[in-house]
């Protein structure tokens, strides 16, 4: 039976597998640099990145590409392939292992097929529309959970951002929950999409963080959206849910 994008999700999982043994092969080496948004870069990210692009567009030249590090080129067939080479740098850099390559292709539908895979964790999950959520071979299914009170989240940039009315949201939703996490990059994700935990809210989050997640945590039976509820990763915020969840968190953001 052929599965919908069966080929781009088999070259996707090939090249994240790659980059990820980059990751592991060149940790601690090389020089930190930092961009102009004050975030760090390493040689691995630069490196895995053009690995990955390589990969893709070698395999499917007529799509376009959104790289964090290389910015974006035009294609011709109406799809995107948006990466993050190396997504948690900065733990990537102090040797904490939730440091993951992301890779997601969109279509005029939104994100269609994504991958997420944490080398050190030796764990990678997978999606594409029509095809199920997967995590290291088996069934990713989103947690059942109905109430706020009862629910583990995850929350990101009420810090960054704790004099803005959102990031003050953010703060009150989580003090809401049963039980709440700092984010732990793109493992946050995958926790959400095995039903370890019941959402997440990243007010930071640009396409190549949360596209692969968006089209993982859909295809394991949840919902995601920007703050404002509209389904676009390109939006600067990033919200997913066991889907049960979805309205109660929008509503507490807003």
């Amino acid at each position: 039976m052929t599965v919908p994008f069966d080929a781009e999700l088999e070259v996707a999982k090939r090249a994240a597998r790659a980059a990820g043994a980059i990751h592991l092969s060149r940790r601690g080496a090389g020089e930190v640099s930092f961009k102009a948004d004050a975030s760090p870069v390493t040689e691995v990210d630069r490196r895995c990145e053009a690995l990955i692009r390589g990969e893709l567009l070698g395999a499917f030249p007529a799509d376009g590409f959104l790289g964090e590090e290389s910015g974006p080129a035009a294609g011709s067939s109406g799809r995107t392939w948006i990466v993050d080479p190396l997504d948690g740098t900065r733990p990537y850099i102090r040797g904490i292992v939730t440091h993951a390559v992301l890779i997601a292709l969109e279509d005029a539908a939104g994100p269609a097929l994504g991958v997420i895979h944490l080398p050190a964790m030796d764990l990678t999950c997978w999606a594409a529309r029509g095809g199920g959520a997967y995590c290291n071979g088996e069934p990713a299914r989103v947690s059942a959970t109905a109430a706020l009170a009862d629910a583990m989240g995850s929350g990101l940039g009420f810090v960054q951002r704790f004099d803005e009315p959102l990031g003050a949201r953010l703060f009150a939703l989580l003090r809401r929950t049963g039980y709440s996490y700092g984010f732990m990059d793109a493992y946050s994700y995958v926790c959400l999409a095995t039903g370890r935990i019941d959402f997440c809210v990243n007010l930071l989050d640009a396409p190549w963080d949360c596209a692969a997640a968006a089209a993982i945590v859909a295809a394991a039976g949840g919902r995601w959206s920007n703050a404002d509820g509209a389904a676009s990763v390109h939006r600067g915020t990033f919200v997913a849910s066991n889907g049960v969840l979805h309205r109660a968190v929008l509503d507490a953001l807003r």
